[in-house]
């Protein structure tokens, strides 16, 4: 579709020049020269080959790549459907200014840091599969003034007096706020686009569609509305930041107000916000996919600053071996350097069953949140996926659970502190009568531990809320709760021979390990997505405004 007026070959964008180059003859040509001559009249609309994943419906477009060989946002290796399409121009685009190499070389330090990365992430042919994205962008433009009053509140001593100053400031605050950014695609998780954000938003130039040649480019789809709130939101924590920072403000102990009532003056006539029109922008976005299973991982890289977020999941046999590696210092040094009863050793087994099941709970329930896409306003927006909506939903729905959550949260702090504070209380008391209150405080632990597992047992099954979630939540939580009740047992029973409470101690081991296999099982599943699915999706730029 863009070819070398020389000897017309193929064109594409060359981000070390920032000029179209010829993949042949090597010519360099002005994007925006090239864009004159080839297109006299000005048109609001621009052509192009739009690309729709056959496996998850998602579509990405371009101008001048003929065929593309796999999804990007489902990592599929197929032979995507194509068709020819005419999509509304954006007001601005920011060219590549980072290249495939610099990709490379960030994605490659963040896994020599990720030490039980599986090896594929290393491999040079995975590394090559990034691929440059204009992602569609809102550009929001925000402006108010007005007055504003505050009260501080200043005290101090003098002599035998305290003094208290009170204040009341008065003034004139304005601000401008341009080229605030937010996603304008359902198919790009709003979450994935914090990771990369803020984008430059100086580099904004004129968009003309030769820029796009030898890129790919995702269509708007959600309406700029969406997402008014985060950006007045972000507004509000910014001024409110700037505003006490100022010394005047400090030194008069003045009490700013919260994010919600600077939102309210801004709303109202004292501040009188105004809004240009949001207008769409294409933002460069360099995107990998590793796909396992029925799961994927992204590493997003922002194609102008390059900053960049990746999911890293971890290969259970490294990391199971690291840890073996790990235990036998640690083990040695308990062994040469530490004294340990039966009891205590027991009792430490079952400490770290019930750890292992509160980490265990925490991860379900952000896997749950995760996989519902709860908090991705674009995803669940009306012009994003039903049936995902629905979904989220009846996520958001569930008040039950999330009250037997906090009960079992709150029951675990509770009996946490009794489990603290008693024994010790009784340790000291021990002086006199050390031995028989040395074993009460023992039984003890065993007692308030079993009341520690029922509020570690709520807050776990209480999170699990989607079908991945739930998968093996008794198995891996049976380990722990295994563990628990056969220490918390022995310890009440406080038989003679120490053989059980070393063999209460091997069993709670076993447990505690069957627990944290789930723990690294359900950490790969968060740290990946589940495949993504956009059939409902129309294209985009009918549904925008």
């Amino acid at each position: 579709m863009y070819n070398c007026p020389n000897c017309s070959g193929n064109l594409s964008f060359d981000i070390a020049s920032q000029k179209l180059m010829c993949d042949y003859c090597k010519t360099q040509l002005d994007p925006y020269e090239y864009e004159k001559t080839r297109d006299a009249e000005e048109n609001d609309m621009f052509g192009v080959t739009v690309f729709t994943c056959p496996q998850c419906g998602g579509e990405i477009m371009t101008t001048n790549v003929t065929a593309a060989g796999f999804c990007t946002y489902c990592g599929a290796s197929t032979i995507l459907d194509s068709r020819m399409s005419s999509e509304k121009r954006p007001a601005h685009i920011i060219p590549f200014s980072r290249t495939k190499e610099d990709c490379r070389k960030a994605y490659s330090s963040l896994v020599r840091k990720a030490l039980f990365a599986p090896r594929e992430l290393r491999d040079p042919e995975f590394l090559d599969r990034f691929r440059g994205i204009y992602i569609p962008y809102w550009v929001y433009n925000y402006s108010f003034g007005g007055n504003m009053d505050l009260t501080g509140v200043k005290s101090y001593r003098r002599g035998d007096y305290k003094i208290t100053e009170h204040y009341r400031l008065s003034g004139e605050v304005s601000a401008d706020y341009k080229g605030l950014t937010h996603d304008a695609s359902s198919s790009f998780d709003d979450n994935v686009a914090a990771g990369i954000a803020p984008f430059e938003a100086a580099r904004l130039q004129p968009f003309t569609p030769s820029i796009l040649c030898g890129f790919y480019a995702d269509a708007p789809d959600v309406d700029s509305s969406v997402y008014e709130e985060d950006i007045l939101d972000a507004i509000s924590e910014d001024s409110i930041s700037r505003l006490s920072g100022a010394p005047v403000y400090r030194d008069a102990g003045v009490r700013m107000p919260s994010t919600g009532e600077f939102k309210g003056k801004l709303r109202g006539p004292s501040l009188n916000v105004r809004e240009e029109k949001p207008v769409c922008a294409y933002l460069p976005v360099w995107f990998l996919t590793y796909r396992k299973n029925d799961r994927v991982a992204y590493a997003v890289m922002n194609g102008s600053t390059g900053k960049i977020t990746a999911d890293l999941p971890v290969e259970p046999v490294k990391y199971l071996l690291g840890s073996l590696l790990l235990a036998i210092p640690i083990f040695a040094v308990l062994a040469f350097f530490f004294t340990m009863t039966g009891q205590m050793v027991l009792t430490a087994s079952s400490v770290l069953a019930l750890i292992s099941l509160v980490f265990y709970g925490t991860e379900i329930a952000a896997i749950s949140k995760k996989d519902s896409r709860s908090g991705d306003k674009g995803f669940r927006s009306d012009s994003a996926d039903s049936a995902a909506d629905e979904k989220a939903d009846s996520f958001d729905g569930k008040k039950i659970s999330s009250r037997f959550s906090k009960i079992g949260g709150t029951l675990i702090w509770v009996a946490a502190v009794i489990f603290i504070v008693i024994p010790r209380f009784l340790d000291i008391l021990g002086s006199l009568v050390t031995d028989h209150l040395h074993l009460t405080g023992f039984k003890i632990y065993g007692g308030i531990s079993l009341a520690l597992l029922l509020g570690a047992v709520i807050y776990a099954f209480s999170g699990a809320k989607t079908e991945m979630a739930k998968k093996n939540l008794l198995l891996h939580a049976l380990g722990s709760i295994l563990a628990v009740v056969a220490s918390a047992a022995v310890l009440i029973w406080n038989p003679v021979s120490d053989l059980w409470f070393y063999g209460g101690s091997i069993l709670a081991a076993v447990g505690v390990c069957l627990t944290f296999m789930g723990i690294i099982g359900k950490y790969n599943i968060l740290a990946t997505r589940p495949l993504p699915t956009f059939y409902d999706r129309k294209g985009g730029n009918d549904r925008a405004k």
